[in-house]
């Protein structure tokens, strides 16, 4: 993955917590219940997304042995 690749599921997460406290606030959300409520919807699918989020298909045997030996 490419470094600007990798800051793709940042940029999702940013964009998915903009959009909750903008609906919050269009919505006019005061009590302490709704904040409460719009910190859960706003936090944990972005929890899950970084969790979950593939960084690619993993190393190969042959590519950590060539690895390994271009090290030495």
């Amino acid at each position: 993955m490419t470094r600007a690749a990798s800051y793709i599921p940042w940029w999702i997460s940013a964009v998915w917590i903009s959009l909750t406290l903008l609906t919050a606030l269009g919505v006019d959300a005061s009590s302490v219940r709704s904040w409460m409520l719009v910190t859960t919807i706003g936090i944990v699918p972005v929890g899950v997304l970084l969790k979950l989020w593939n960084d690619g298909p993993p190393a190969t045997v042959a590519e950590v042995l060539h690895a390994t030996e271009l090290r030495r």
